[in-house]
């Protein structure tokens, strides 16, 4: 497995960790208005997909070096 392979894995678990931070600190709550939790949870959102294109693009790498 390249460098780049496993550079990109860790990126995704990354990105999967910043948006799993996001949401487990995203209350609505006095002084939160409602756009800005709005924008927290499409970005958590954001991040939840760029993880799985990520991962995604891994295992689709890692099967064709293995084919």
């Amino acid at each position: 497995m390249s460098i780049k392979l496993v550079g990109t894995w860790v990126l995704g678990a990354l990105l999967l960790l910043a948006g799993t931070w996001i949401i487990q600190n995203l209350k609505y709550e006095v002084g939160v208005t409602e756009l800005s939790y709005t924008l927290a949870a499409l970005v958590a959102f954001i991040l939840f997909l760029l993880a799985g294109l990520a991962w995604i693009s891994v295992a689709v790498a890692t099967r064709r070096d293995l084919v």
